[in-house]
């Protein structure tokens, strides 16, 4: 995992409270777990509708983070960290709950499951709440993994190197999975303006 790179107020609130809670103060540890629970929680939701599974898989994460809090590197970016731990547990207890092939094991890896929505974007004007439902349209027809990177470097601002601990893969292969996903809007985008060159006329 990178060192930490230029972050924004919130994700600096994030480090100093990981690096206070690695030094053993529990405040900044219940600080931590209530700022990044929801994120955590939304994100495994992705993968699976289990709630209570995915309750446990967090908490777990969590309590394993407070017991091995001397052994961690305090520069590593905890919002990275949390997302790729909860993933993983998240598999694992999906892999030991049910009989699977190579396949199947392969196949939920990638059972990334995000819906893109108008409201994602932030978007007001009656006009471009319309372009924008058009554009998440694309978004959802993603396949999973392109979706899954976009959704980490869009909507959750990490980088290459962090999304790539997340995902489990090489950092270039986060680049690949970003390019097509590039690729198919672009397509997508210059069928949308024709569209709506035409309607406008």
């Amino acid at each position: 995992m990178k060192l930490l790179k230029t972050n924004g107020p919130q994700e600096e609130d994030e480090i100093n409270l990981w690096r206070k809670m690695l030094e053993g103060n529990t405040s900044c540890y219940e600080q931590l777990v209530g700022r990044t629970y929801g994120l955590l929680f939304q994100y495994g939701c992705r993968f699976s509708s289990d709630r209570e599974m995915l309750k446990d898989c967090i908490q777990d994460v969590f309590l394993e983070i407070w017991e091995k809090r001397n052994v961690l590197n305090p520069q590593i970016p905890p919002r990275a960290y949390l997302l790729a731990s909860v993933r993983r547990r998240i598999h694992r207890v999906m892999q030991r709950n049910r009989v699977q092939t190579t396949d199947n094991i392969e196949k939920s890896l990638s059972d990334f499951n995000v819906e893109f929505s108008a409201e994602y974007l932030f978007i007001q004007s009656e006009q471009d709440q319309q372009l924008a439902k058009r554009i998440t349209c694309v978004l959802n027809e993603l396949p999973r993994r392109q979706q899954e990177a976009i959704f980490l470097r869009f909507f959750n601002d990490l980088e290459r190197d962090e999304i790539a601990d997340i995902m489990d893969i090489h950092p270039q292969s986060v680049s690949n999975l970003l390019q097509s996903a590039f690729r198919t809007i672009k397509m997508q985008w210059k069928i949308i303006v024709s569209l709506i060159h035409i309607l406008a006329n």
